[in-house]
């Protein structure tokens, strides 16, 4: 097993952990940066509208405060929030002054590209950055283990192609991996978005928290044959909505809040649910009446212009929308710096929980990624400069074991995934009620056995499969878990059985770990006033 040493081990290589590795290589430390896909590329930071929140004019600042508290539902971590709204401001600056292709406009730094993939401009600013930082990259590799103990730490990945592992050691690791929307049937994040990060934590000793709040786009296309593309909020919001009885769907459902993609995500991801899945009717967005002014009342909207008109006939034919998994609220508990309750073990931007509480502002998961990646860089960089030079040896060995373990595992991984995808958007999604949760909490165990069933030889996409499946069993039943216990509805989980928000039992975050056995620890942490 080939063995690599670095001061920082950094996982992910999405926005997150690309501004992560910049801080670290400016402390003067060695840094790598692994990745499933090429560095940058297969990232929710490039499929993503290239939209990030923040300013330095008190009046949009205050706004930006009020915005976030309202969408999180009274669960936003007030020191966290406090951070971002004002270091979002230098962190943007610092994107425009590193040559980034982007306007500012009313509070909104808005990357240019093309539609839909806009993020990609974010990525390569700050590749451009690291490279000439020479930031260390390892793409094509899935981490399977990792391991933080005694002023050292590790990790195991597996590279497809060559069917060879490696061993990474480092003085401290960040998790930078996003969340886990593609536990869902229907996704706007790359397919293999499955929670990686979150395992890894769980299994090295961190704590998790608000793993219930999954946030869902409702303005995303439907058509047959097409990708889950975002439309933009606001251009979204100067079309109609209507079933196919021509019924309008934020009329129907009372929903009042504009633009209503931005600040009602959730009651319009529930109303379209309603409509399509449990209804059977298709939900259409009618885009033919939109003036040439209104697609241009922000650069978002503008970019799309071409790409729905010319592809998708926006401009002769209602689209076919429905909702998707965007976003995971919940993550690894963090505190101001990104240090997690494990010594030597970081964690940022959608890997993280805590910021936006029950639900998110549009705008803000691009800043986070930026202001928490770059704290949690140099709190990592300065906890490698003051840790010692344990030996790493042991943790090579252990590493090495685990990889052996890999490939006794199913060859049903590729399947076993999709039929938990159709489970979780069934019933761990966007209307919950008890017994659906139960029901779905129950097949997810049995995927978890079946995934432990034993075979032998694997390797290349079956092992690949196979260790995202074991992530994915383990974060859904987290997911489901935690859904079943928080008996009421707020923000982005929705019970039909507990319609209402219960603050008096609720406002707190429900927190899990795993005990040295192996079973789940639960436990409510009421907010902090």
């Amino acid at each position: 097993m080939e063995h690599i040493s670095f001061d920082v081990i950094i996982i992910g290589s999405g926005a997150t952990g690309l501004r992560a590795a910049i801080s670290v290589r400016e402390a003067g430390l060695s840094v790598c940066v692994v990745s499933k896909g090429s560095p940058g590329k297969s990232t929710c930071t490039g499929l993503s509208g290239g939209v990030m929140a923040g300013s330095a004019n008190r009046e949009t600042h205050d706004t930006h405060h009020q915005r976030t508290v309202m969408a999180g539902r009274g669960l936003n971590e007030p020191e966290l929030l406090e951070i971002l709204v004002e270091e979002a401001p230098l962190r943007l600056n610092e994107l425009v002054l590193w040559g980034i292709n982007a306007d500012m406009i009313k509070g909104y730094l808005y990357a240019k590209g093309r539609a839909p993939e806009l993020g990609e401009e974010i990525v390569r600013c700050l590749l451009r950055k690291n490279m000439a930082l020479g930031t260390h990259f390892l793409g094509n590799l899935l981490v399977s283990d990792m391991m933080v103990c005694n002023s050292a730490a590790g990790v195991s990945a597996y590279e497809k192609l060559s069917g060879k592992w490696v061993a990474l050691t480092a003085k401290a690791v960040i998790i930078a991996t996003g969340g886990a929307s593609a536990l869902y049937l229907r996704t706007d994040n790359p397919r293999r978005i499955l929670g990686d990060g979150y395992r890894l934590a769980l299994e090295a000793g961190a704590m998790l928290q608000d793993m219930e709040f999954v946030q869902f786009y409702p303005f995303c296309l439907s058509e047959p044959g097409a990708t889950s593309i975002v439309i933009p909020p606001r251009i979204a919001d100067r079309g109609q909505l209507i079933n196919d009885d021509e019924e309008d769907i934020l009329e129907k459902y009372e929903i009042a809040e504009r633009p209503a993609g931005e600040r009602a995500r959730d009651r319009v991801s529930q109303a379209l649910f309603r409509e399509i899945y449990l209804n059977h009717k298709n939900v259409w967005l009618d885009l033919r009446n939109v003036s040439e002014e209104d697609w241009r009342v922000d650069p978002f909207s503008a970019s799309f212009r071409r790409l729905l008109s010319e592809r998708y006939g926006a401009g002769s034919r209602p689209l076919r929308v429905a909702p998707a998994a965007h976003h995971s609220m919940g993550g690894v508990k963090i505190d101001a710096v990104g240090a997690t309750s494990v010594p030597g073990l970081f964690a940022a931007g959608e890997a993280a929980g805590g910021l936006h509480g029950a639900n998110r502002m549009g705008g803000n998961a691009l800043s986070e990624t930026l202001v928490f990646g770059a704290r949690a860089g140099s709190a990592a960089a300065n906890w490698a400069s003051r840790s010692g030079c344990g030996d790493r040896q042991p943790i090579v060995k252990a590493l090495a074991e685990s990889a052996r373990k890999w490939a006794s595992g199913t060859r049903f991984g590729a399947e076993l995934k999709e039929h938990l995808r159709r489970i979780m958007w069934k019933d761990g999604g966007i209307i919950r009620e008890e017994k659906g949760l139960s029901g779905a909490l129950g097949v997810i165990k049995e995927i978890q056995k079946d995934a432990s069933a034993s075979s032998s030889g694997l390797n290349g996409k079956e092992l690949l499969d196979l260790i995202e499946l074991r992530s994915a069993a383990s974060v859904a039943t987290i997911i489901l878990e935690a859904a079943l216990r928080r008996r009421e509805s707020r923000g982005a989980h929705f019970r039909e059985d507990f319609p209402d928000q219960n603050d008096s039992q609720w406002q707190g975050h429900l927190q899990v770990r795993l005990a040295p056995g192996g079973e789940y620890i639960w436990q409510f942490e009421p907010k902090s006033k």
